[in-house]
């Protein structure tokens, strides 16, 4: 992993997700890319000075409040590891994510979860289940009171389709500096029989392409897909659930009730890692 992007609104409340994505980078060995989006005051610009020179000043002033609040809350740990601030100035916050994503090719893209303390109101609802739609990199959405405590139990929920084979793949590279161990689960309906057989040949096919010892794989019989990976995320304590978008799911599959990853994102108390 070369590079990831952390959007942040520069409030209190989101401290605890800039930390996670701190320490997260310093793990995975990524360039750290901190981005705030502002929106410029309601003033006459001609009155004050030329609209160049004043949405300048306010670049610059917002870059430093950006360097100033990663000081704050980072403390000593800033001094590990250089970020890079862009500070935008824009009305839509999923428009200059997505602009930036595409200037510097991101690995990673992590949201703090949604939150009505928000200096911008829900800061990571509607512009998550955006970008979940719009961007091609994994977003990572992290709780804004969650602790970082390293990786060290990842489950990975499957319907065997061919794109969670490569999510899966992506999910080993960043499980690796961790030594996580990564749990497949597949959940199904009480009365089908053919889960176990079609997770032996989706194993199969996962460890041919990998040879990650720390992954395991394992069907659970649950009448609904939530409840079936909440049970497994508490009884596993996991660190991290991840996941495919399915903005298409396949038919009939337990995965047609709602968008998954919004689901658990409403559900869960720990980051949610979402492959587009």
């Amino acid at each position: 992993m070369k590079s990831i992007i952390y959007a942040t609104d520069c409030s209190q409340n989101s401290a605890q997700a800039l930390r996670y994505a701190y320490r997260f980078s310093l793990i995975m060995k990524a360039d750290l890319h901190v981005l705030h989006v502002y929106d410029l005051p309601p003033v006459n610009l001609a009155v004050i000075n030329s609209k160049t020179i004043l949405k300048k000043h306010m670049q610059d002033e917002q870059k430093d409040l950006v360097k100033k609040y990663c000081t704050k809350h980072l403390k000593n740990e800033f001094r590990q590891k250089p970020i890079i601030i862009h500070a935008i100035q824009g009305a839509s916050i999923t428009e200059s994510i997505l602009s930036l994503s595409k200037k510097i090719h991101p690995d990673l893209v992590i949201l703090g979860m949604k939150d009505n303390k928000s200096t911008r109101g829900f800061f990571s609802g509607n512009i998550a289940d955006v970008l979940l739609h719009k961007i091609d990199v994994p977003l990572l959405i992290v709780p804004n009171n969650v602790s970082y405590n390293s990786l060290s139990t990842i489950i990975y929920a499957t319907d065997f389709e061919e794109k969670d084979i490569d999510s899966i793949i992506k999910l080993i590279e960043i499980a690796k500096p961790f030594s996580a161990l990564i749990e497949v689960v597949h959940v199904y309906e009480l009365h089908k029989n053919e889960a176990k057989e079609n997770m032996e040949k989706f194993k199969n096919r996962i460890t041919k392409l990998s040879a990650y010892p720390e992954i395991i794989f394992n069907t659970i019989a649950s009448g609904k897909v939530k409840s079936g990976l909440l049970n497994t995320v508490k009884n596993e304590n996991a660190d991290l659930i991840a996941m495919l978008e399915r903005s298409q799911p396949k038919k009939f599959s337990l995965f047609l009730d709602k968008d998954l990853v919004q689901e658990m994102e409403a559900s869960v108390s720990i980051p949610v890692l979402a492959f587009t």
